[in-house]
């Protein structure tokens, strides 16, 4: 049996995410233990031509292929699909990620496809191929969804996988490594805290832990295998578990492993001590989901930290030598301009290393799904295409959906603006003339440039992708009513 598995991005042949897929490098790596002949296709950065997919398809006989979304690339998923109606019903189409778990029933109809895997995916894919292979029935497989006749049952769910170490390390031979600029690697799955917006249909909220022997192994496997020496950990938050993450600090740094890594964390989650022993191991940059500024909203979303905290933790990390960046969203159910504009300054005050603003998107699976649209299984006529965290997908008693967007982009100006302006003035040939000769002695434009320039690329880089889609007069437009609108912060 061939397998095709596919990871979607929200767009197609845009390349705007460069990190490595784990889900169906996972699966993949399991399946291959099996004994099944597998293909990795990660449209993120693969060019997708329809054409181009039905013949791969018939050319390598593929018997399954499975595809995996989340809400935000569901139409991209839709359209992958779609595009195989020519070699259907010769192949089995099955489809997981967050979305499909959410929405099994809705996603088999509107998708066409055959089967939902629902929630981790390695162990059931495993036994679901196993099953089509020799034509068994499906129902004593845990954790699907799939079309019986005219009806769509779905089975019990399955246990989260508690032993992790026993997983195999992800097929990262089926994908094309040299497209990424890093690696990726996960510890641990699970968050234990109850934020509103946040889903926890695939990695639950009672966490699972990779032992420190088995992650160092891998990661030493990565820097030989692939040479890449910059990973991400995709950890909801790596600092959890503090004696855990110490250890995994400590073989780093004895072993003198040759890397730098970027990770996930809580305000709450990491002192004074941590951050010098991880900026030591090779940290470069921490990702802080912050997500307001304002007290109230901070109560709504029920982050149980403060902004006291999280202004420390800020601080804490850039005095350790690592960057800090920090996420924002913007126009929750409660948001009000006063609100909004709390979180922007609050933003500016404690200056991030990098910052990004968001439009509040309501996620299935969630709480703030739950509030705005009440059962979750009621979704028909809902446009998927604006979950892309970028465009406001509903108002709030104070906020229009076009305020939320002036707010996004008015708080990139507000805290960037008294960097941005000297970088591209008065340091602007100074920083040129390093850029260029570090470019030349690297070979390399990507990374660097956003070591001289990095205010200019923060604003630039997170500004541009929702402007360009709305036409050359309308973002001009709405440039200058976000730098009025700043104005008045």
């Amino acid at each position: 049996m061939k397998i095709l598995l596919a990871n979607m991005p929200i767009k197609f042949n845009k390349k705007e995410n460069l990190e490595p897929p784990l889900g169906i490098s996972y699966i993949g790596a399991v399946l291959k233990e099996k004994g099944y002949e597998v293909f990795l296709k990660d449209y993120e950065v693969e060019h997708f031509n329809p054409g181009e997919l039905v013949r791969f398809v018939k050319e390598k006989n593929i018997g399954i292929v499975g595809t995996s979304f989340r809400t935000a690339s569901y139409n991209s998923g839709k359209i992958f699909v779609d595009s195989l109606s020519s070699v259907r019903p010769d192949i089995k189409i099955i489809a997981g990620g967050h979305h499909a778990t959410a929405f099994p029933e809705n996603t088999i109809l509107d998708l066409g496809c055959d089967i939902i895997i629902r929630g981790e995916g390695e162990y059931t894919a495993g036994e679901l191929i196993g099953a089509i292979e020799k034509g068994l029935p499906l129902i004593d497989i845990k954790g699907i969804s799939y079309k019986d006749g005219p009806y769509i049952k779905n089975n019990p769910d399955r246990e989260p996988i508690t032993e992790l170490d026993k997983l195999p390390f992800p097929d990262r031979d089926g994908l094309s490594y040299d497209s990424y600029t890093l690696a990726t690697i996960i510890t641990s799955r699970g968050c234990p805290f109850g934020c509103i917006y946040c889903d926890k249909g695939v990695s639950t909220k009672k966490v699972q832990y990779r032992s420190p022997d088995n992650i160092i192994e891998e990661i030493i496997f990565i820097t030989k295998r692939f040479n890449k020496h910059r990973l991400y950990i995709v950890d909801d938050h790596f600092f959890l578990k503090k004696d855990r993450t110490n250890a995994i600090l400590d073989k780093i740094i004895s072993l003198g492993l040759d890397i730098k890594w970027v990770c996930q964390a809580r305000a709450d989650g990491v002192d004074e001590d941590i951050l010098i022993k991880a900026k030591r191991s090779g940290c470069e940059q921490i990702m802080f989901g912050l997500e307001t500024g304002d007290e109230m909203e901070l109560r709504y979303i029920k982050k149980q930290n403060t902004l006291e905290q999280a202004e420390k933790a800020v601080y804490l990390t850039k005095k350790a030598g690592i960057k800090a960046r920090t996420n924002f969203m913007m126009g929750f159910p409660v948001s009000t301009h006063a609100s909004t504009r709390n979180t922007i300054r609050f933003a500016e005050r404690i200056q991030p290393d990098i910052v990004r603003f968001f439009a509040v998107t309501p996620l299935p699976n969630t709480e703030l799904w739950e509030k705005l649209y009440g059962d979750k299984k009621e979704i028909t006529g809902i446009n998927w295409a604006i979950f892309d965290f970028y465009n406001p997908s509903f108002e709030t008693k104070e906020l229009k959906r076009s305020d939320i967007s002036l707010y996004v982009l008015a708080g990139y100006w507000h805290v960037l603006k008294k960097r941005f302006i000297p970088e591209t003035t008065v340091f602007f040939f100074p920083n040129m003339i390093r850029l260029l000769t570090k470019v030349i002695r690297t070979k390399k434009l990507r990374g660097n440039i956003s070591q001289y320039f990095p205010a200019s690329i923060n604003l630039i880089r997170d500004i541009l992708p929702p402007l360009l889609k709305k036409g050359p007069i309308a973002a001009l437009k709405m440039i200058i009513s976000a730098v009025n609108l700043e104005s008045k912060i």
